[in-house]
């Protein structure tokens, strides 16, 4: 940490860089890197703002350029100028970088638009709350909107449990139905917590598309449940596989282990895991491994999921 805020206060005062470098350098930077990259940006912008306000509006409509790098510009751009802030956004319901699209979307919402509007804005929408309030807007309008179809979210489900996992000792552990799961040879029957297990269809409604693992195994505790199912993508390419679950998970798409979380009741929301997948054009395969504690306070006895798959910008990509 010293030998980087050493180079950081460096980089602050380097003459053979200017602002729009560092703000270029954010794309593809790690989290951490970006970091430090926007904070030496910030100072840098103090220093240079006046010099290069031709060169931030270029930065700006590159939709090419880092999405938080760009938002941070238009922030610059419009600060203290309400109508400029207005008028510009009035033009970005379809930007690229999430922040710009939300605060688009917002300006939006902010003007109490008719059911028609709404409907035209909710194609834009891609933040979950956004979306919701939409959906709530129209509804209060006489539209109903499909919730669980516009996100997207997986309904159709094969689920098996529960496994054992009293002392949370085995969210590492590769249950043999992974193993057969991988190979695309599942057994009927498995040996569980206390006995065999076997396979249960499950096809949730809940307009959030939450699987309510608590309610299908009579709130077991210190248990693992897993879920198989098939995603028949229209397309091949990459994509977003999108998660929310308040237990511990781990999530494979076509083998391939794509995400890992062992966190247990801290919060749930829509799209609170994210990570990159790539989609074969036709059936993907998809196995997910929810883990269950052992705590007994009234706030800890969620047991559940929602799955999604989106493109980058959370726009749900629909099955055939």
């Amino acid at each position: 940490m010293v030998k980087g805020g050493v180079a950081a206060a460096r980089l602050r005062d380097a003459t053979d860089c200017n602002l729009i470098d560092f703000l270029r350098a954010m794309k593809g930077a790690t989290p951490v890197g970006k970091n430090w990259l926007l904070g030496i940006a910030n100072v840098r912008y103090l220093k240079e703002k006046a010099g290069v306000q031709a060169e931030l509006k270029e930065f700006l409509a590159d939709v090419s350029n880092d999405p938080e790098a760009r938002y941070t510009v238009f922030s610059w751009i419009t600060e203290g100028k309400s109508d400029l802030r207005k008028q510009m956004l009035e033009g970005m319901l379809e930007d690229p970088s999430p922040e710009i699209r939300f605060a688009s979307v917002q300006e939006v919402l902010e003007q109490s638009p008719d059911a028609e509007r709404l409907k035209n804005l909710l194609t834009s929408a891609r933040h979950p709350n956004q979306i919701v309030e939409i959906i709530n807007r129209l509804d209060k309008a006489g539209i109903a909107i499909d919730q669980r179809k516009h996100f997207g979210f997986l309904s159709e489900w094969k689920l098996i449990g529960p496994f054992d996992h009293v002392g949370t000792k085995n969210f590492d552990k590769a249950f043999p139905l992974e193993g057969d799961w991988q190979k695309g040879n599942l057994a009927a029957v498995y040996e569980g917590k206390v006995g065999e297990v076997t396979w249960m269809e499950h096809a949730t409604v809940h307009k959030e598309g939450m699987v309510d693992l608590a309610s299908l195994y009579n709130k077991e505790k210190g248990c693992i449940v897993y879920g198989v199912t098939e995603f028949e993508s229209p397309i091949a390419g990459p994509a977003e596989i999108r998660l929310g679950c308040i237990n511990g998970n781990r999530v494979w798409v076509n083998g391939e282990l794509v995400m890992s979380n062992e966190v247990y009741h801290s919060s749930m929301q829509i799209d609170q895991y994210i990570e990159p997948i790539v989609l074969v054009k036709g059936t993907n395969r998809i196995l997910v491994k929810i883990c269950q504690n052992e705590q007994k306070e009234g706030w800890a006895q969620d047991y559940q999921f929602q799955i999604r798959i989106s493109d980058s910008t959370g726009l749900a990509i629909t099955a055939n």
